[in-house]
């Protein structure tokens, strides 16, 4: 079956649409969500996130347009956004000393040099957020998710040129602020 087909069967029938769609993509979104989320969230959030995604394209399967991609590309577009939404959540709804409690939990023979690195993770991830939106999410996304700055650009509504230089300044707050926290003069 061919993209446009999968495509009229959407408008035509959106159950037969959807089992297609389900059954040929699911492990391509499961992979991509995987791949993002797998370090923070549990696998029962993990396939959560893809059912979501197949929602998300059932809600806007009208507007793919085959000329700028194909539908895995719009699959996995859809699959990496809604994981980076998850992520910045978690992020955001876990406090870190729950975090540091389940790393120690994994690793129960932890030395004093990783117990150190993680308070300074901790530090590091709180000083991130603090610089708020879209800085924040732009560190996350250049480091956590390797995303070069034309991607963060097209996912921000910005230039390449304008997240660079946000990032670079970024950065320069981030070395003043965690000044007192880890380093030490």
């Amino acid at each position: 079956m061919t993209q446009e087909d999968v495509l009229a069967l959407m408008k035509s029938d959106p159950e037969k649409g959807m089992k297609f769609v389900t059954w040929q993509y699911t492990a391509l979104v499961y992979k991509t969500v995987l791949h993002k989320l797998s370090s923070i969230c549990s696998m029962e959030d993990v396939e959560e996130t893809v059912s979501d995604v197949f929602l998300d394209f059932y809600k806007n399967h009208a507007s793919v347009d085959l000329s700028k991609g194909s539908l895995s590309s719009f699959l996995m577009i859809l699959a990496q956004r809604r994981a980076v939404d998850v992520f910045r959540k978690k992020i955001r709804q876990q406090n870190i000393d729950t975090l540091l409690s389940e790393e120690e939990n994994k690793n129960a023979e932890r030395t004093e040099d990783t117990a150190l690195k993680n308070e300074e993770r901790s530090i590091l991830i709180n000083s991130i957020l603090e610089l708020g939106e879209p800085d924040a999410t732009i560190i996350f996304r250049k480091f956590y998710f390797g995303e070069t700055y034309e991607e963060i650009g097209n996912r921000l509504g910005l230039s390449a040129n304008a997240v660079n230089k946000r990032y670079l300044r970024s950065i320069e707050k981030l070395s003043i602020m965690m000044k007192g926290e880890i380093f030490s003069d």
